[in-house]
């Protein structure tokens, strides 16, 4: 029997692979809302394939007419097939539409089993999912599964009418047995490349190796050159270190003060976007998003992301929704796979446990499976606002050739309820309101946010996906797409989420951030002289300015305080040394007064008046909060010794609240309720719907 699957005719695929729906002419009034055309629509003529078959089949569907010709054009519209319009719509199940299918053609319907294997499994992967598939089980028989469409229903019913005997190794199958099928057969060469492809190919680029021994023996030198100028002329050496630790600031204060002007982006844009089609010059089909969130012990926010993906305004049919969850992570697992019940666009991809255990990891895992032109990465708590990625289409395209990667704003949302969620909402407006789009503006290059990041799936594959071995793995993709001469842009529309209200919670997380920072300055400074001839000077600069004012500042800030205590003290009790460099002390209380006030400047103005109303007091916690972020530095310091590649996951939900044990927490169940701010517009009604 297997030779019958080789014995397939040439042309069986332009019947069996059923691509009718995609080769119709594009309907004029593509990109209107689906609902709002459909009275037009219905009183257009009955499309050329709606036959005498089509009318029996939909009888046994029970989908009526006019249900069936509104369903048709949307199709049209987003270069889909009419039956994935009606599943994504919840009106019709997958499996009934394959037994009743199979009925109309004279065929068995039968998911594809455990033990069959696929041919060519690889070809596969793209495919959303495959209409066709050549199967051969372990007695070595061969058969196909396809997946028929209901425009095409006649062209392979003619087929198999032309050649009968072939009927005897067709299958009708759905299109997640298909998907499964891929997953279970494609599942361990994905695990092999999301571990160590990326550290194999690019492994002066991988954080597998943290230091090199030429970085190693740098890094000595130069603390054993500091120790020596401290033991022999103490003076000197303060003085020395002094100077270029303060010139940093200086420098890095001055290259932050031009994103004041960074025009204001406003978060809560209610204009109008258009539809992905009226953005097209040509008839194409609405592409494919593809969403990745991973999830890692997450049960407590599983219903409310998915309730808040479920918002995206995006053609249901051209949703590919992949929520990441550990294979020994039996209750995420369990609880993602209850809320995605009845949602085709949703699936669930399970990652075999092995280190190392990063969310970076679970990503490449799943890549390989997510069929979309575009694809958006998302965090277990975030909450995007449901234009965002027809924001981000829009942009990507009417931009540059090169642009690779769009980032959405983070706002946090909890600023009110503690101090530490306050300087958090603070830090996030200025960075990614102020910060990011200003470097953006210029071409620069910029770290992305570990979330909210939209690529063209295309350009984050050239560049290698992400590294698994890396814990800050959205900052280093951002120099390194920059390196491989991409651009970064910036969107508007934002994504919510709520900052740790707990010092333990925010400590680790910031740790985690801190240490990856530090180790990906260290790849990247692996090769200085290719670093600079792929960013150029500008670029390297930027690049030296943002990680060694993230990583240095953090750090020197506690000692920065001490010196101006030491200085002044001494100044005062008439010490001569220091009476002679009195000027260092007006340099320090410059660095301080400037750098306070510009995080202020920077983050009031990035954010809305009712945002920061009632936290302008917050403010007063900066130096508190400068404090801790250098104990996170050190901490991270000594991970990067000892425990360099271990992620420190932040919990969401009640975890992260500092009055997680308050008695109004203990009757809070997560029965699929979804709260979000008033500017990401409520829940409206699903908009694809069928009526």
């Amino acid at each position: 029997m297997l030779e019958a699957v080789d014995q397939v005719p040439p042309h069986a695929s332009s019947y069996l692979i059923a691509r009718g729906a995609s080769k119709q002419p594009k309907h004029p009034d593509a990109g209107s809302d689906m609902r709002r055309r459909w009275p037009r629509d219905i009183a257009r003529p009955l499309p050329p394939w709606f036959t005498t078959r089509q009318r029996l089949l939909f009888a046994d569907l029970g989908i009526n007419h006019d249900t069936a010709l509104r369903a048709h054009f949307a199709a049209l519209r987003h270069g889909s097939d009419l039956a994935s319009e009606l599943i994504t719509a919840g009106m019709l199940d997958e499996d009934r539409f394959g037994e009743i299918i199979a009925r109309h053609l004279s065929l068995t319907f039968e998911p594809i089993a455990e033990g069959d294997r696929i041919i060519d499994p690889a070809a596969m992967l793209q495919r959303s999912p495959p209409r066709l598939l050549k199967i051969c089980n372990d007695r070595l028989d061969g058969r196909i599964f396809i997946r028929p469409t209901i425009e095409c229903l006649d062209a392979v019913a003619s087929y198999l009418a032309r050649w009968p005997r072939i009927s005897r190794i067709i299958r009708v199958t759905s299109g997640h047995s298909a998907t499964r099928a891929i997953d279970r057969q494609t599942a361990a060469k994905r695990y092999r490349a999301a571990r160590l492809s990326f550290s194999a190919d690019m492994p002066r680029l991988s954080a597998r190796t943290v230091i090199e021994p030429m970085q190693a023996v740098i890094a000595l030198i130069l603390v054993a050159t500091t120790i020596a100028l401290f033991a022999i002329t103490p003076a000197f050496a303060f003085v020395l270190a002094h100077v270029v630790a303060t010139g940093f600031f200086a420098a890095s204060i001055a290259f932050r003060l031009p994103a004041i002007h960074t025009p204001h982006l406003a978060i809560a844009t209610h204009e109008a976007l258009p539809e992905p089609g009226v953005l097209e010059t040509e008839a194409r089909a609405v592409p494919v998003y593809s969403v990745l969130a991973a999830l890692h012990h997450e049960t407590a926010v599983v219903t409310t992301l998915v309730a808040a993906l479920d918002q995206l305004d995006w053609p249901k049919s051209r949703l590919d929704i992949k929520l990441i969850c550990e294979a020994d992570d039996a209750a995420t697992t369990a609880a993602v796979s209850r809320a995605i019940a009845g949602k085709p666009q949703f699936s669930l991809v399970v990652v075999p446990p092995g280190e190392p255990r990063t969310k970076p990891k679970a990503l490449n895992y799943a890549l390989p499976l997510a069929h979309g032109e575009f694809l958006v990465l998302y965090d277990a708590e975030d909450a995007p606002d449901p234009a965002q990625l027809r924001e981000a289409y829009l942009r990507f395209r009417t931009g540059p050739s090169n642009l690779a990667c769009l980032q959405a704003p983070l706002v946090v949302t909890n600023g009110d309820a503690h101090w530490l969620a306050a300087l958090f909402a603070f830090e996030y407006a200025a960075h990614f309101r102020k910060l990011l789009p200003w470097l953006a503006h210029r071409g620069l290059p910029l770290p992305l946010g570990g979330t909210s990041n939209h690529f063209i799936r295309q350009h984050l594959v050239d560049v290698g996906g992400w590294d698994s071995h890396n814990v800050t793995e959205d900052a280093d993709l951002g120099i390194r797409l920059a390196r491989a001469g991409f651009r970064i842009g910036t969107l508007t529309r934002p994504t919510y989420e709520h900052a740790p209200e707990r010092w333990g919670v925010w400590h680790r997380q910031r740790t985690r951030w801190m240490k990856g920072w530090f180790i990906t300055y260290l790849l990247h400074m692996r090769q200085p002289r290719l670093l600079y001839a792929q960013l150029g000077l500008r670029a390297t600069v930027v690049f030296q300015l943002l990680f060694l004012n993230m990583l240095l500042s953090s750090l020197a800030h506690p000692l920065l305080f001490l010196c101006l205590i030491a200085e002044a003290g001494s100044i005062a009790a008439g010490y001569q040394f220091f009476a002679q460099i009195g000027w260092l002390l007006w340099l320090d209380i410059f660095n301080v007064i400037a750098a306070y006030g510009l995080f202020v400047v920077l983050s009031a103005v990035a954010m809305e008046p009712k945002e920061r109303r009632g936290l302008q007091y917050r403010y007063l916690w900066l130096p508190a909060y400068w404090i801790l972020l250098a104990l996170a530095s050190l901490r991270a310091v000594l991970h990067l010794v000892t425990d360099p590649h271990n992620w420190e996951k932040t919990p969401h939900g009640l975890e992260s609240r500092a009055d997680h044990d308050a008695h109004r927490h203990r009757v809070e169940p997560f029965l699929g309720e979804t709260h979000f701010p008033a500017a990401c517009g409520g829940l409206p009604q699903d908009a694809a719907s069928l009526p």
